[in-house]
């Protein structure tokens, strides 16, 4: 759908009309969505120590938050220079706590379209806004873009009743595919009413938490994606519990999903995050696979590991082998500030490890990144570099388990059998403008998350790509412009080589690429 000029207009003057309305604030129980600008500066926070406590950092590698867990004792204390500072005031006008007057007055903090309290912990808003990505590509002289799903308008409820919070974000745009299993609704296109964040939620302050509904989820310290549960996959219908545990700085989460409703395939996933020191978070995750008409208990309470339930449900119901069989990956991660503006990371996946026979595989994968941030000529200037590494075969199954979800992987986008390093690095001149540049290099094999390994099949290196390896390499720029906490617009343009094009011994292939992507809400 690409929206008329006068929508664009619209949805533009609702985002920039003057401040003389009261300054919108996030309700204390809502999720900070996964993906999020903010978070890339919640990464900034976490390169040094703590120089303002108006915002706290709890399980940072384990998303989504909640804004009440990142509010710090020091909503009055002055904001800090630096790289800190321009965090702190992007966070700070997105935010803006139910403080009816705030000791500060952060620009660019906009006004939600209603928003009404009373007494009681009670309160209404709603938010709409224009938002989506355009891309282009350009290869051989011919061109072709294309609508990002979820292009289009966007509204946003949420109630707060106590301690319960409803919230729906539902959007009217682009949904490729969407004939397949549903009507459009103007015929012939893709234009159609989606979600992939709406939940019902309830919290007693920092202690835990409950939410129901869809979402998304990353675990793990990485930046562009994660090796278990990351961001890149897609949203997921389901159940969170988190525990925050103060006295240890620990913090447990429980997580239920049905990954496809038709054949009866769930997911299940516990995690134990610990911020061991204020420089240092280390935690461990476990997810499994398995096949039932609905959550089965003992991987609902996630308090034993999920090879012993399969174990457990096996011994009760003896009569039928094997259909409780399981596929269970686990994921041990770490971040440490090594000094300030520098933080190293890194994740390993084992999916199958064999130590007593040749006749499997060994499925795993590792992540390894670093994030920093300093000053230059006066100007923040922020880097990312992360690399990953996953073997053949990890995700898959070959009885049905695979780690998956409308048929993308679960964690790592690029899959089995893949490498990818990528780079950033990211100049604010000021709080409203970012300037980036993007550089990545992939190698691909030609196996994918089905092509699961057979028992009796020869045991390949894990080491290996399949097939011939199609590698990547791109280089991109950006330039976004982000004045307010309603408006936020990004220009990016690249080129993309190709060796090996399509798994094609010899063949190359090269285009150009652009996008414009903009969030105008109210």
């Amino acid at each position: 759908m690409i929206p008329r000029p006068s929508s664009l207009a619209a949805a533009l003057a609702l985002c920039l009309l003057p401040a003389a309305f009261q300054p919108a604030s996030s309700a204390p129980h809502q999720f900070l969505p996964v993906g999020d600008p903010l978070e890339a500066e919640l990464r900034v926070l976490e390169l040094y120590e703590p120089a303002s406590s108006r915002v706290r950092l709890p399980h940072l590698n384990a998303r989504p938050l909640q804004w009440h867990e990142l509010r710090g004792d020091g909503a009055g204390s002055p904001l800090p220079s630096g790289a800190r500072g321009i965090a702190l005031r992007r966070i700070e006008r997105a935010r803006r706590w139910n403080d009816p007057a705030p000791a500060d007055a952060i620009p660019g903090a906009t006004p939600r379209l209603f928003q009404r309290e009373w007494p009681g912990d009670t309160r209404l808003e709603l938010s709409t806004g224009l938002e989506g990505e355009r891309e282009w590509t350009r290869a051989d002289g011919s061109g072709a873009g294309r609508w990002e799903d979820g292009s289009g308008v966007h509204l946003r409820g949420g109630a707060q009743l106590d301690r319960w919070f409803a919230f729906a974000h539902v959007y009217m745009g682009q949904l490729a595919g969407v004939r397949e299993y549903s009507d459009a609704l103007v015929d012939g296109t893709d234009f159609a009413v989606g979600t992939e964040e709406s939940y019902l939620a309830y919290t007693v302050e920092r202690a835990w938490s409950v939410q129901l509904g869809r979402s998304r989820w990353h675990w793990g310290p990485g930046d562009e994606s994660s090796l278990l549960l990351s961001k890149t996959a897609a949203p997921l219908a389901g159940l969170m519990m988190h525990a925050r545990i103060e006295p240890l700085r620990a913090d447990l989460f429980l997580f239920d999903a049905t990954v496809h409703p038709g054949r009866g395939e769930q997911l299940a996933a516990h995690r134990l995050e610990w911020q061991v020191r204020d420089w240092a978070r280390v935690a461990i995750s476990e997810a499994a696979r398995y096949r039932s008409s609905g959550w089965q208990g003992l991987y609902v309470a996630g308090v034993i590991p999920y090879s012993l339930v399969q174990r457990l449900l096996d011994q009760d119901s003896r009569d039928t082998p094997g259909e409780t069989r399981n596929n269970v990956l686990l994921s041990l991660d770490a971040s440490v500030r090594i000094a300030d503006g520098s933080r190293v990371y890194g994740e390993l996946l084992l999916d199958d490890v064999h130590a007593r026979s040749a006749a499997f595989p060994n499925k795993y994968g590792w992540q390894a990144g670093w994030d920093g941030a300093g000053e230059m000529l006066d100007r923040r200037v922020t880097w990312n570099a992360e690399y990953t590494w996953l073997s053949r075969y990890v995700y898959s199954s070959f009885y049905g388990r695979a780690f998956t979800a409308q048929d993308r992987p679960l964690g790592h986008p690029e899959g089995p059998g893949s490498r990818r390093l990528r780079l950033r690095v990211s100049a604010d001149p000021t709080v409203d403008w970012q300037l980036s540049v993007f550089g990545a290099r992939s190698e691909r094999g030609e196996e994918k998350v089905a092509d699961a390994f057979v028992p009796g099949d020869p045991v390949p290196d894990p080491g290996s790509l399949a097939g011939v390896p199609e590698r990547e390499r791109t280089v991109e720029g950006e330039v976004r412009w982000w004045p307010a906490s309603g408006v936020d617009v990004a220009l990016r343009g690249g080129r993309e080589w190709r060796e090996n094009a399509a798994h094609l011994a010899g063949a190359s292939a090269s285009q150009w690429r652009g996008s414009l992507a903009l969030r105008l809400t109210r």
